[in-house]
């Protein structure tokens, strides 16, 4: 090997140390590279003896090289670092940005919402109150009170779920359920909002138990379920239709109202977003398939939203679990 290429494989050799170690190991590595040079490659060799000025012009050269090479190499990785610590504030101011506008969006939405059914609470109570009524009246004041109640817990059970979904507070308990009793569950807490529609449920598969969470996919359907309801013409159906496998579970859910727009299939899911349809809900907040798709989440679930070719939306709740037909389970615990 010729001093050239020597200079040449122990400088790059310097360069490779430098760009993976700290400063002193790069400046140690340039004074072993400074010494092998002289004593391996320059004549005489064998010993610190220079015979030529050239010699030692090209010693002392690639002694600076190294420690150049090596400064600029330190300097290289500090300025990474630099950058991306400063790319890592940049995110996490982002990121508290985005989670003030939301507290902000989240608060707006509240206290707007909550106008609606305090007034409606107010006059109804007055109207109770007020002499000359007819027990017809009063009923129907009455009524309109259980009404709105019951709106108020349901934009009460929505924040706290949003906040829950939000700040990873809830996780997934497992249970052996039957699909079906997901579906009379969820059909179950909307009695009131599902009293204008009559419920299609088909099972298009062998019937099969899965291990996923009841509550987190009950309270899942029943938001799908609110939704469709909302979006539906009075005295429209709404058709459930449930399948299983080996690989999880399927609930597809129909309404029968205008379908989606376009643009809509991309933004349905965010928060507070309300359809660009009239719905039947005036209570609606825009937080019931956000909701529902971070309940699905916690599980691995998901969520899809498409128009039905005969009309009116289509939600797909797909879950992955591990199934079993009853007759297996009850062998298995036996």
């Amino acid at each position: 090997m010729n001093e050239t290429t020597a200079a040449l494989a122990l400088l790059l050799a310097v360069l490779c140390i430098a760009a993976f170690s700290s400063r002193v190991v790069a400046i140690a590595a340039s004074l072993v590279a400074f010494v092998c040079f002289n004593l391996f490659f320059l004549a005489p060799v064998g010993t610190f003896a220079i015979a030529r000025t050239e010699d030692a012009l090209a010693l002392f050269a690639l002694l600076a090289v190294s420690l150049i090479g090596s400064h600029l190499s330190q300097q290289a990785r500090r300025s990474a670092a630099q950058a991306v610590a400063a790319a890592k504030d940049r995110q996490e101011a982002e990121i508290a940005r985005l989670s003030a506008e939301t507290k902000s969006a989240l608060v707006a939405s509240f206290s707007h919402e909550l106008k609606t059914p305090l007034t409606a609470l107010t006059l109804a109570a007055d109207n109770v109150a007020a002499p000359g009524l007819s027990d017809d009246e009063r009923r129907e004041q009455m009524a309109i009170v259980h009404v709105e109640l019951d709106r108020l817990k349901r934009l009460f059970d929505n924040v706290i779920a949003m906040a829950s979904v939000e700040s990873h507070a809830m996780i997934a308990e497992l249970d052996w359920v039957h699909p079906i009793d997901i579906v009379d569950a969820a059909r179950q807490q909307l009695r009131e909002a599902l009293h204008e529609h009559p419920i299609e449920v088909a099972e298009s598969t062998e019937p099969r138990v899965a291990l996923l969470d009841p509550r987190l996919t009950t309270a899942a359907l029943a938001h799908v379920l609110q939704n469709a309801a909302s979006y539906s013409p009075p005295g429209s159906p709404i058709s459930i239709a449930v399948s299983s496998d080996s690989r999880g579970v399927t609930w597809i859910v129909r309404d029968r109202g205008p379908g989606l727009q376009d643009g809509e299939i991309e933004r349905v899911f965010d928060r507070f977003y309300r359809g660009a349809a009239a719905t039947q809900d005036r209570f609606s907040t825009g937080m019931g398939l956000a909701i529902a798709r971070g309940l699905l989440g916690i599980q691995r679930g998901t969520i899809q939203a498409a128009n039905h070719r005969d009309g009116g939306a289509v939600f797909t709740i797909g879950i992955p679990a591990e199934t079993r037909t009853p007759s297996d389970l009850t062998r298995e615990v036996a």
